[in-house]
């Protein structure tokens, strides 16, 4: 028994829909790409692994509709719903993350140089606390030391005077 032609119409639409999210699911893909201003190596990866998302949900997109068959007319329908959304939202989108990507690196760039300025201000004045701290020891070290000197020349002082 196959599938009605009014049935394989509404698989074609459903997987059109399909095709749009696959689109929208590449954008956050191309999304996080931009942030991390991404290599070869990294764009080639997130392909791979975007593909191989891309067959699990249209193997399970047509489980329900063809007992887990996938024929031509859904793929093409989701490469036209993907085309579609990429040569229009998903290109105005492009310019969005591009320029989103541009603020939000300028933005850490300033937070890190604010950080940059605390810590060394915080580091250079921990410096200084330790270096007086230190200072504060040794002069505290150097009396005892004075202290057990006198302490010993008196008693050397006695130790002749009960000789003499």
């Amino acid at each position: 028994m196959g599938i009605t032609l009014s049935a394989q119409t509404a698989y074609f639409l459903w997987s059109l829909v399909m095709g749009l999210a696959l689109g929208m699911m590449y954008d956050i893909v191309r999304a996080a790409r931009m942030l991390l201003r991404a290599g070869r190596l990294h764009v080639t990866i997130s392909d791979i692994i975007f593909f191989a998302v891309c067959g699990v949900l249209t193997s399970l997109f047509a489980l329900p509709f063809n007992k887990g068959g996938v024929r031509g007319f859904i793929v093409f329908g989701e490469a036209v719903g993907f085309l579609a959304y990429r040569l229009t939202l998903g290109s105005i989108m492009g310019k969005v993350y591009a320029f989103s990507a541009h603020v939000l690196r300028s933005f850490v760039q300033k937070i890190r140089k604010l950080l940059e300025k605390i810590f060394n201000y915080l580091l250079k004045a921990i410096g200084v606390m330790l270096y007086n701290i230190s200072a504060v020891i040794d002069n505290y070290r150097q009396r005892a030391s004075n202290k057990r000197k006198a302490v010993h020349i008196s008693a050397a002082e006695k130790q002749k005077k009960r000789r003499r």
